[in-house]
């Protein structure tokens, strides 16, 4: 079997990524391990038959990041500091950010040494709100969206382009806007494969 340049830098990118952290892929899922090759810290689960072409930053080696099975994440960013859970059957379109905490404190005297503490190599996050973020079974996320901290999108929900989410959005329905808001109810469909 002939490997092009570019998988060949993939599979050794990868090799190396797994080195420095916690990963678990599950079977038949591809990788874009050039775009995870700075990831330090953390753990990340894939499961089966996924594609997965995001950036995964943590910002605490005790982070997680889960992916269920058929799922797709397009050319995106995971911002994680302690936990962010992706369901089964979603996709995940390009330019989409999900992120657990709010980065800095509202308050200025927590705030104010931020980037003299990155230039020093650490962080204060006392101060900082972080919750956890869901994306639950079959949900749909249009590009250029911003999924924030706390948030759960309930199972079959539609996300639009653009939109950011700093609300939960209820299960089927499509959100749109900034903020999100709901535009329209969906109708749950009959599951037509009933091979999975």
């Amino acid at each position: 079997m002939k490997f092009s340049p570019w998988a060949l830098v993939n599979t050794l990118t990868g090799i190396l990524v797994r080195k420095r952290s916690r990963f678990v892929v599950g079977s038949q899922s591809s990788v874009r391990w050039l775009a995870l090759r700075s990831i330090r810290g953390g753990t990340v689960r894939i499961g089966n038959d996924c594609i997965i072409n995001c950036v995964i930053n943590f910002d605490d080696p005790k982070g997680h990041v889960s992916i269920g099975d058929r799922s797709y994440v397009g050319s995106s960013h995971l911002v994680c500091h302690s936990n962010i859970e992706i369901g089964d059957d979603v996709i995940i379109s390009w330019g989409v950010t999900i992120v657990d905490h709010d980065s800095h404190s509202l308050d200025w005297d927590i705030r104010q040494n931020d980037v003299r503490d990155w230039r020093m190599g650490q962080k204060n996050w006392s101060g900082v709100a972080i919750k956890p973020v869901r994306i639950q079974d079959k949900v749909w996320i249009g590009f250029g969206a911003s999924i924030l901290k706390g948030v759960t999108v309930g199972e079959g929900a539609v996300i639009g382009a653009q939109a950011v989410v700093t609300k939960d959005v209820a299960p089927y329905t499509v959100v749109a806007g900034n903020p999100a808001r709901i535009i329209r109810h969906l109708t749950p469909e009959p599951i037509l494969n009933q091979d999975r």
